[in-house]
C-alpha cells in the first residue's frame, strides 16, 4: 500500500534518507555549477543559473565554499543535497566542499549528490567516497550513462536513480525501475514533471500543459502513480515528488528551520515561513525593543503601540540572506 499525501509525494517502502531530511527542512541545497554537459528540454534550472558556472546556497549567489558553511549554521542544518548542472564538472569543488562540510559538523552530516553520470567514473566515484559521500542519485539521460551507475553499486554509497515523470514515456520508465531491480539499485525517485520560465515553451512545444499546483504539468501524476501501483510491492523503494512539495513545501520547512534558529527576538514569523517586522522612524531610543539599522528601528509589531514614532511601515520577508520582501505597508503616520 503506498503511503504519503499525493499533493506531496507517495512512496511504498521508505522515503531515501536525503528526501527525509529534506522533509524536516534540514538539507542545505549546494547548487555547486550550472555547467552540465546534457541540454533536456523539460529541464527547470532558471536562466540565471542555467550553464553557468555559478555556485548557489539555498537561494543565496556566493562565492566561496565557506560561503555553505556559513548558511549551514544558519538553518541548524542536518546534511546537504549537491545540485546543479552536473556537479561532477567541478569534481573538486565538490570533494573540497564535502570535507569541510564532514571536518565542521561530523560524519554523520547527509551528504547527497545529483548526477547524470555522463561524467562518472571509478576514480571520481573513489574521491567522492574518500570524503564521505553517503548518497549519490543518477538521472541516466542516456542509457549509456546506466554503466556509470553499475561503477557506483561497487562502492559503498546508496545509490538510486532520479527521473523525471514524463507522460507517454511509461514503458521506458518501467524499463528503468526493471533494470535497477536487477542490479540492485536502492531506490527510484520519480519527479513530477515541472514547467518553469525557462523549460515552458519546450515543454508547450510538445504539448504539455500546467496542471496541478503552480508548475505540475497535466498527465505527470497520474503517469507516476500508475508506475508506482505497478511496482509497489517490489523490493526496490519507490518515491514520487510532487512539483507542489518542491516549490513550496521544501522552501517552507527549511525556512521555518531558518527563522527556529536564526530570526532576532523582535522578528515574528507566520506558517508561510515569512518574517514580520515593523520598520520604525523614530527620535527615541528604541533599543529596548530592537534595534536601529540605518534611519529606522527593526522591532516587534505587538510593541508598535507602546513606542513613540513618526512612521511605522509592517513589512514580511523571507527569512534567508537575500531578505526579498513579500510586502510592506505603512500603518501609522503623525503628518497623516
Amino acid at each position: 500500500m503506498l503511503k504519503g499525501n499525493p499533493d506531496i509525494g507517495l512512496y511504498n517502502h521508505f522515503l531515501p534518507k536525503g528526501c527525509e531530511l529534506c522533509r524536516l527542512g534540514g538539507k542545505l541545497v549546494v547548487y555547486i555549477t550550472g555547467e552540465c554537459g546534457d541540454s533536456c528540454y523539460y529541464c527547470p534550472v532558471s536562466y540565471e543559473r542555467f550553464g553557468k558556472d555559478v555556485m548557489y546556497a539555498n537561494e543565496s549567489l556566493v562565492s566561496s565554499l565557506f560561503d555553505y558553511i556559513y548558511e549551514a549554521y544558519r538553518m541548524n542544518a542536518l546534511g546537504a543535497g549537491i545540485t546543479g548542472g552536473d556537479p561532477i564538472l567541478a569534481i573538486d569543488r565538490v570533494v573540497q566542499l564535502i570535507k569541510l562540510l564532514k571536518d565542521e559538523f561530523g560524519s554523520e552530516f547527509h551528504v547527497h549528490l545529483y548526477t547524470s553520470g555522463r561524467y562518472v567514473t571509478n576514480d571520481v566515484l573513489s574521491e567522492l567516497k574518500s570524503v564521505g559521500l553517503d548518497e549519490i542519485r543518477f538521472h541516466p539521460v542516456k542509457e549509456e550513462y546506466l554503466k556509470a551507475v553499475e561503477k557506483a553499486l561497487k562502492f559503498d554509497f546508496d545509490v538510486g536513480l532520479e527521473i523525471p515523470s514524463i507522460p507517454g514515456e511509461e514503458e521506458y520508465e518501467e524499463k528503468l525501475i526493471r533494470w535497477a531491480i536487477e542490479k540492485g539499485v536502492k531506490f527510484v525517485n520519480l519527479n513530477e514533471l515541472e514547467l518553469t520560465e525557462r523549460n515552458y515553451q519546450f515543454l508547450n512545444a510538445r504539448g504539455f500543459r500546467v496542471n496541478h499546483g503552480v508548475a505540475g504539468v497535466k498527465g505527470s501524476f497520474d503517469s507516476a502513480l500508475s508506475i508506482l501501483r505497478k511496482f509497489e510491492d517490489s523490493k526496490i523503494a519507490l518515491h514520487y515528488c510532487s512539483s507542489v512539495y518542491k516549490d513550496i513545501v521544501e522552501t517552507r520547512t527549511r525556512f521555518l528551520r531558518i527563522i527556529k534558529f536564526s530570526s532576532k527576538p523582535y522578528e515574528d514569523y507566520t506558517g508561510e515561513g515569512t518574517i514580520v517586522r515593523a520598520l520604525v522612524k523614530s527620535n527615541g531610543d528604541l533599543s529596548d525593543y530592537g534595534e536601529k539599522d540605518g534611519d529606522l528601528w527593526s522591532i516587534s509589531p505587538k510593541y508598535i503601540n507602546m513606542i513613540d514614532a513618526d512612521e511605522v511601515w509592517l513589512v514580511e520577508e523571507h527569512p534567508d540572506t537575500r531578505r526579498l520582501r513579500v510586502s510592506e505597508k505603512l500603518v501609522y503616520s503623525k503628518s497623516k
